[in-house]
């Protein structure tokens, strides 16, 4: 099972889900785990939230994030994650309609493991 928890600092591998629903963050997590066994994986339901968890990461691999493209391009969020070495990877329904750019990638849904595994094997960092 995932560990969902921004208490404590970390010197591994982190991801980061930033989607408000506990049951697709709680899926997101458990696939990310699967794939990366040594890896944390912090779950937010906040903007809030999850910048309080990344001050205690040092480095994020993926962040996942249910937002608008407009919303979330340029945000301090969006800086937060991009300096720590972050892919983001998008969420929703506006994010869909944009389709994938050079600041961030984009998670159809409803997603299966296959759709979240190859956006955790994808190429060079997005953001």
């Amino acid at each position: 099972m995932a560990l969902c928890s921004p208490d404590y600092m970390t010197l591994t591998r982190s991801y980061i889900v930033i989607v408000p629903e506990t049951l697709v963050a709680e899926d997101l997590a458990e696939t990310i785990a699967e794939f990366d066994r040594a890896a944390e994986v912090i779950c937010a339901r906040t903007d809030a939230a999850a910048a309080a968890a990344l001050k205690a990461l040092g480095r994020v691999e993926i962040a996942f994030v249910a937002s608008t493209p407009r919303g979330f391009v340029g945000s301090t969020l969006h800086e937060e994650i991009v300096q720590r070495g972050g892919r983001v990877v998008l969420m929703g329904v506006e994010a869909e309609r944009t389709g994938p750019t050079g600041q961030f990638d984009v998670l159809a849904q409803p997603f299966d493991t296959d759709s979240v595994l190859a956006r955790l094997r994808s190429g060079p960092r997005v953001g």
